[in-house]
C-alpha cells in the first residue's frame, strides 16, 4: 500500500469516527456502535442517565446488576461491570434431536462523554456449541531441531471448561431495558 492511500484511509478512519460520536444520544437500542472511541457490545442497549455524578451511576449500576446477577469484576475506572455467566432452566429445542445447555452473560458499561452519563447494557443469551476444529502440525515433520512445541502443549492438561465453546443467538432486550429502567429510576430518585 503506497503512503498517499494509507494517508487517506487514516484520514476517513478518523472521520468516520468524529462523526459516529455526534449521534450517541440518538440510538436507545441496536447492534455494535461507536460511542466517541467506545465499542458498543454487540446487541447492547444504551439509556442516557439523568445524573452528573459518575460514581453514584457506577456504583448504582452495580447494584443493580448484582440484583440480577452475579458480579465478577467491577473496574470503576473502567466503569464496566462484569457478571458470571448465569445458566438457564430449559435451552431452546433448535436441534433436531435434544437441546444444549444455555446461559446469560451480562456487562454493563457506565461511561461519561460531553458532559452526560450513559449506560450500556448487554445481556447475551449463549448455548454451548461444537469446540472449534483446531489443526496441529505434527512435530517430528521438518525442523526437528527447532522445538515445535511449547512446555505447555508438551506437559499441561485441560479441564473440560477449558474447552467448552459458547456461540451467542440472541440478546435479551427485556432484560436489558429491565436493568436500564431500574438504574435510572433509583437514580432519578425513585424507589
Amino acid at each position: 500500500m503506497t503512503r498517499q492511500a494509507m494517508i487517506i484511509a487514516l484520514i476517513t478512519t478518523a472521520a468516520l469516527l468524529a462523526g459516529c460520536a455526534d449521534t450517541v444520544g440518538e440510538s436507545q437500542s441496536g447492534g455494535p456502535g461507536v460511542l466517541g472511541l467506545l465499542i458498543v457490545p454487540a446487541g447492547g442497549t444504551q439509556l442516557p442517565l439523568e445524573t452528573e455524578s459518575f460514581p453514584q451511576a457506577f456504583t448504582q449500576g452495580r447494584a443493580i446488576m448484582a440484583q440480577y446477577f452475579t458480579i465478577a469484576s467491577a473496574d470503576q475506572n473502567e466503569g464496566l461491570i462484569q457478571c458470571l455467566p448465569k445458566s438457564l432452566d430449559s435451552a431452546p429445542h433448535d436441534r433436531i434431536i435434544g437441546s444444549s445447555t444455555s446461559r446469560q452473560v451480562a456487562t454493563l458499561r457506565v461511561v461519561q462523554r460531553g458532559g452526560r452519563i450513559f449506560a450500556i447494557c448487554s445481556v447475551q443469551m449463549q448455548r454451548q456449541s461444537s469446540p472449534i476444529l483446531r489443526q496441529r502440525s505434527i512435530a517430528d515433520s521438518s525442523y526437528t531441531s527447532v522445538p515445535n512445541q511449547t512446555p505447555a502443549e508438551i506437559e499441561a492438561a485441560t479441564t473440560p471448561d477449558q474447552n467448552d465453546t459458547w456461540e451467542t443467538y440472541s440478546s435479551d432486550k427485556s432484560l436489558e431495558d429491565k436493568i436500564l429502567n431500574d438504574l435510572a429510576k433509583v437514580l432519578s430518585g425513585g424507589a
